[in-house]
């Protein structure tokens, strides 16, 4: 049985703006402060109810963070975390994952798709139900009211680059964030048009590093098992190749940091699609109880 990374996909960042300024000095400069924790959330669409669970055991650990960073679906656990990163905050993160189904993120609208099949539409699937979703669900109206710290990562369209959104309103720039070309539409903030932020950086552990982190834990999305089964081999066989150029781009990006790292174990599933929402239980479940497992066994962790 073999594991498939299936979060976001793309390319190597070129470039890291800051709501459009050029990138912070990274860790190690003399300007960053020391000591500065920061929660890395990996993008990945349903996958990510995994990183509920972890989120929940770092918090009763006392582990907390000085910035939360998140990809995709990863940004929206971490601006709805760092808008209220509590106990309290988690259970209401919880019950939202929990009534998750797709027609709450990707409702299916023959005329939309039409459109897009015939090229006359940006994308196959409205973004308004997610923008609803967000409005209700995340608790924060700016990214710059959050309790702590919390930067969304997106792509620029045009040139490829990640952008990491700091401040403004909260909903368009998760939208941006979640973005997977050619389910949703672009967002335009500014004069940029804005994508999947796991299209230029599924993992931010650099844009963490250029904010000022100096540990870093990575909360990872879940992974995709291949059970055998031949009724999607064309799809999985797609996912493989994605999981492949991710996880490579992912070990040269954490070789690159100059800090602490610490990579959360990932919960296995054999959902396939990112808008599957049918395992979120066992993924929430799991990403506890492998948090929480890894903490017992990771003393400096705690420290």
């Amino acid at each position: 049985m073999t594991a498939v990374h299936t979060g976001g996909s793309g390319m190597i960042p070129r470039q890291v703006p800051l709501d459009g300024q050029a990138p912070a000095a990274p860790a190690g400069t003399g300007q960053a402060p020391s000591g500065t924790v920061a929660f890395v959330l990996q993008g990945g669409g349903s996958l990510c109810a995994a990183q509920v669970g972890a989120l929940r055991a770092l918090t009763e650990a006392g582990i907390t963070p000085d910035l939360v960073v998140g990809s995709s679906a990863g940004a929206l656990n971490g601006a709805a975390f760092a808008a209220d990163p509590g106990i309290e905050g988690l259970d209401r993160l919880e019950a939202l994952w929990l009534g998750l189904r797709r027609r709450n993120v990707a409702p299916i609208a023959p005329s939309t798709l039409i459109r897009a099949a015939l090229g006359r539409g940006e994308a196959a699937v409205s973004s308004a139900a997610l923008r609803r979703l967000l409005r209700d669900g995340i608790g924060v109206a700016r990214l710059e009211d959050a309790a702590v710290p919390v930067h969304v990562v997106t792509t620029d369209i045009d040139t490829g680059a990640a952008v990491v959104l700091s401040r403004g309103d909260a909903v368009p720039a998760l939208l941006a964030s979640s973005a997977f070309p050619g389910l949703y539409p672009p967002v335009r903030i500014g004069e940029r048009r804005l994508i999947d932020g796991g299209v230029s950086a599924d993992t931010p552990v650099l844009q963490a590093e250029a904010l000022g982190a100096t540990t870093i834990y990575v909360l990872p999305s879940a992974v995709t098992e291949q059970t055998g089964h031949h009724a999607h081999a064309a799809l999985m066989a797609a996912y493989r190749a994605v999981g492949q150029i991710l996880v490579e781009r992912e070990r040269r990006d954490l070789a690159a940091v100059h800090g602490s790292v610490l990579r959360l174990p990932a919960a296995t599933t054999e959902v396939v699609s990112l808008v599957d929402f049918r395992d979120t239980p066992h993924l929430v479940r799991a990403g506890y109880s492998l948090t929480r497992d890894w903490l017992a066994r990771q003393p400096a962790a705690m420290a």
